[in-house]
């Protein structure tokens, strides 16, 4: 999809970022944390009890009360004045009262391209009793995407609220800022009117449709991960124009809260999250103790990794970085879109991949209108503003019809009135290059182009290099062209990098996976534009679209759970640990803080044979050690049985987690020594031996990493086995660009006897000096 740059890039990569900037109202929302047991306040009417004995005299629990939580969160939300929320404060039975955020929002051969082909083997029958919960922007429910011929699960109660709930959409309710004073863009409703949502949806469990396309591009079948699968709708992002005038998306916390509430009470298989923060610390994010609670139910939650890095920022931007949850970055997929501008006269177009032009290929060369026309120009024409709108032509001249226009894009509403004076083209100039990996795609509703700050030279070049002759140009639509032989996936430059940005989470790899996020192709909502707001005049409507981000990432990865328990009906942790330690190796010079254990491949997920499991206690007793505070942790996870007094600290201390990462302090050039303990459980059945390898490419970051015992023998399924990954070295700086140090591509691989079965994990040990916020 059409994407430009900063504001205009935000909304249509649709991983939005964290905004804390809101209106000074008195009132503002707020969620209130509970402390755990020793009072009268814990349930529903206890914090209406509670929150009445705070409240202004002219205030009524009418005026505040918003949400109660059972399953997210221990306490409620409220919109509070000034005074009312000191006085909640100074309550004993109250944790913590923090302002509500706004979190921002983040095919026909992705799904191929990660090897689960329409010829894969399926457990329909299994598929038809799983349940996704999308916590989006809201759905379009009448698109063919999402139908179904099988009848909901077994004991599943429809809840939906505006629509009919069929039988693929079993579920649709809406959370909107119930207190909060916006206008309204759209009613409140679980229909979508950005699209994000439904193009979710459409990639974890769109049933199949043939002929789908973008007006002829990337034509074939369109298809979710898991057809058969239902899903269950949570729309918490709207659309809204905030005091200042400002049209925007707000998805308030405490909103996805109670969305998070119900889907645990709602018992769906796993949650798709395409929102987040960024630099949030574990103790404020809320939104990932929910999605711990929901772990405790049996439920994994995949979620987008961010697209923070697209601001220039790289290392520890990673978002939802949460060890509970599956933390997914977006690569590049196996072809690309090329576009090109031929010059007449000129042996070599100019070629781009960050335009997508969906109109045919001009019929022939056309002359060039450029917005500043040399003084020396025998045909000189101005782009102009005028008092009270913009004109193409300062001298118009029936003549000058049937160009293509050339203009800056800071003058991108010059280009409506190109479409009303009939042009045939645009060529939009941009300043600094944006063709990050291809991430970026502009569109516009005229045959156009996009030149950035390198390729525009060649164009001014061609246009000066002879006054006496005509400049013309013709304008190519937009072809897919496939990737040359042996490319290995990519991420994408806007994808979010790790480290955690947080003390806690230091010595955990995250993103977890990459999956194809780049120019994926998925259902759309008929009734909203395929472009974003501007240019103002693009009407162009149609059942599929294209975007990026890692929001399209996130469904790739549940998808390919959703496929993986259709068949087993394995812990959340074991289902993430199948699709880590099965995935393809992947070789970015930003290495494993970009793409995790690697990309995504679906040819051995059902088989993974060992799986590290994590048991809910086990971040529990992990955060202990790390000196977590007792009493937030109760809170958190809403339990007065937890007691991290007893236990003695260990920063070093580790968790079973399917990739080893662990931190060194700075300076550089000193001597570390780190031990890793893991727990591997078979899941086949029969007598197996597994033998270890050390692979690592390129220079050899390490002294020496030792594997105790270096085999490992399993006779039962189920079976567990413990094992010891001791890795020396000095930390010397191997990474000149971030003065940092790093052990990268290397990997610990138990591989079964008869080589059928390999399990893969990446050892990463580092040095990188972050933001002040975060170390």
């Amino acid at each position: 999809m059409a994407i430009a740059f900063h504001t205009f890039l935000l909304q249509l990569l649709l991983f939005f970022f964290a905004s804390f900037a809101e209106a000074n109202d008195s009132r503002k929302t707020y969620l209130v944390q509970m402390k755990v047991g020793g009072h009268r306040y814990g349930s529903s009417s206890g914090h209406q009890e509670l929150l009445g004995e705070v409240l202004d005299d002219d205030s009524t629990l009418a005026d505040a009360f918003i949400y109660s939580y059972k399953e997210s969160f221990t306490g409620f939300s409220a919109s509070l004045t000034p005074r009312e929320r000191q006085k909640l404060m100074r309550r004993r039975e109250v944790l913590e009262v923090s302002r509500s955020r706004n979190l921002k929002l983040q095919t026909t051969r992705s799904w191929d391209f990660m090897n689960l082909t329409l010829k894969a083997e399926r457990n329909p029958e299994n598929e038809s009793d799983l349940v996704v919960a999308v916590i989006d922007s809201g759905i379009w429910p009448y698109s063919e995407l999402f139908g179904s011929d099988s009848p909901p699960p077994p004991g599943w109660e429809n809840k939906c609220e505006n629509i009919t709930c069929n039988n693929k959409i079993v579920g649709a309710r809406s959370y909107y800022p119930k207190k909060e004073k916006y206008k309204w863009v759209e009613e409140k409703s679980v229909i979508d009117v950005t699209g994000h949502g439904t193009h979710v949806a459409s990639i974890v469990a769109g049933r199949k449709v043939e002929k789908a396309g973008y007006f002829g591009l990337a034509e074939g079948t369109m298809r979710g991960g898991v057809p058969n699968a239902k899903i269950a709708v949570y729309k918490t992002c709207w659309r809204v124009i905030r005091k200042n005038g400002r049209e925007d998306s707000v998805c308030r916390e405490d909103n996805i809260l109670k969305a998070i509430d119900d889907a645990i009470a709602d018992k769906v298989d796993i949650i798709s999250y395409s929102q987040g923060f960024q630099f949030t610390p574990l103790q404020k994010d809320k939104v990932s103790w929910a999605f711990l609670r929901a772990l405790k139910n049996g439920i994994l939650t995949s979620a987008a990794a961010g697209n923070y890095a697209n601001n220039g920022k790289f290392y520890y931007t990673v978002a939802n970085g949460a060890p509970w949850v599956m933390t997914v970055a977006a690569s590049l997929k196996d072809r690309i879109f090329e576009t090109k501008l031929e010059l007449e006269g000129e042996d070599k177009p100019i070629i781009v991949y960050d335009t997508i032009n969906t109109f045919e290929t001009q019929d022939s060369f056309y002359p060039l209108l450029n917005e500043k026309a040399p003084p020396e120009s025998t045909r000189k024409r101005e782009l102009i503003a005028e008092r009270n709108g913009y004109s193409i032509l300062s001298n118009y001249d029936e003549k000058d019809k049937g160009k293509d226009v050339f203009f800056e894009f800071a003058q991108i509403n010059l280009l409506d009135e190109a479409i009303k004076e009939r042009e045939k083209g645009a060529i939009v100039l941009g300043g600094k290059s944006y063709d990050f990996n291809e991430s970026i795609k502009l569109q516009f509703p005229i045959a156009s182009i996009f030149l950035d700050e390198q390729k525009k030279g060649k164009l001014w070049d061609y246009y000066k290099k002879d006054q006496s002759k005509e400049r013309l140009a013709k304008i190519h639509k937009t072809e897919e062209i496939p990737r040359e032989e042996g490319w290995v996936p990519t991420v994408a430059h806007l994808s979010s990098r790790g480290p955690n940005c947080d003390s806690f989470l230091a010595n955990i790899l995250k993103p977890d996976i990459a999956a194809p996020g780049l120019d994926i192709i998925a259902g759309w909502p008929e009734n909203v534009k395929l472009s974003s707001d501007r240019p103002a005049n693009d009407y162009r409507h149609l059942r599929f679209n294209i975007m990026s981000g890692t929001s399209m990432a996130c469904p790739h990865a549940t998808g390919l759970a959703l496929y993986l328990k259709s068949f087993k009906r394995w812990s959340p942790s074991a289902i993430k640990s199948a699709l880590m330690t099965t995935s393809s190796e992947m070789t970015d010079d930003d290495n494993e803080f970009a793409y995790g254990s690697g990309h995504l491949n679906a040819t051995k997920v059902r088989d993974p044979g060992l799986v590290y499991e994590t048991h809910y206690q086990d971040y529990i007793d992990y955060l202990c050690k790390l000196g977590y505070n007792t009493e937030k942790l109760r809170s958190h996870v809403g339990s007065d049985k937890i007691d991290c007094s007893k236990t003695e600290i260990d920063h070093d201390a580790d968790l079973n987690y399917p990739t080893m990462t662990a931190r060194v302090p700075l300076p550089l050039d000193t001597p570390f020594k780190k031990v890793f303990h893991r727990t591997v459980t078979n899941v086949n059945d029969g007598e197996f031996t597994y033998l270890r390898e050390i692979n690592y490419r390129g220079d050899k970051d390490f002294d020496e990493i030792i594997v105790d015992p270096p085999q490992l023998k399993f006779s039962e399924l189920g079976e567990t086995k413990t094992f010891t990954v001791t890795v020396t070295g000095i930390s010397k700086r191997n990474w000149n660009k971030n003065r940092a140090f790093m052990t990268r591509n290397t990997w610990l691989t138990w591989t079964e006897k008869d080589g059928s079965r390999q399990v893969r994990s990446p050892i990463v040990i580092y040095s990188i000096k972050g933001p002040k916020a975060c170390m």
